[in-house]
């Protein structure tokens, strides 16, 4: 199956394009081994950082989120400034993981599109705002 050979970097970047939806990029993320998914939340992390998200975006990917009892990544992301609470986040235990991933691809998802949209606009050379897109049968 083709989705068996992209990478984690790959998904992230198909999940915060909508090419993926959320929910499947959670399903994947909780199947992996807890270290994998720590190094996947590192990951996450790093993309988060290289998008620039302004309190705006991370305002909207809080208030995007179904709801629910509030999760404790988007409580800290509420509470604290954006980097003292990426500092926080990632230091979570690991059941709080599931809950990490969700919040930072929320906050990803919106701050690389606005990126993609407004600084890029389709001409810059990252690799990663140029994915091919994925066919039906590629997500079965």
């Amino acid at each position: 199956m083709f989705m068996d050979q992209l990478s984690p970097d790959a998904i992230l970047n198909y999940a915060a394009q909508q090419q993926l939806s959320s929910a499947w990029a959670h399903r994947w993320f909780i199947d992996l081994p807890i270290e994998a998914q720590k190094s996947t939340l590192v990951l996450l992390n790093l993309f988060v950082q290289q998008s620039h998200p302004t309190p705006t975006m991370v305002q909207m990917a809080i208030a995007a989120q179904p709801p629910r009892p509030f999760t404790t990544p988007l409580a800290l992301l509420k509470a604290h400034p954006f980097n003292l609470a990426l500092t926080k986040i990632l230091a979570l235990p690991t059941p709080e993981y599931p809950n990490v991933f969700k919040a930072l691809l929320a906050v990803f998802s919106i701050a690389d599109t606005h990126r993609r949209t407004y600084t890029c606009q389709r001409q810059c050379s990252h690799e990663w705002h140029h994915l091919p897109p994925l066919l039906p049968q590629e997500l079965e």
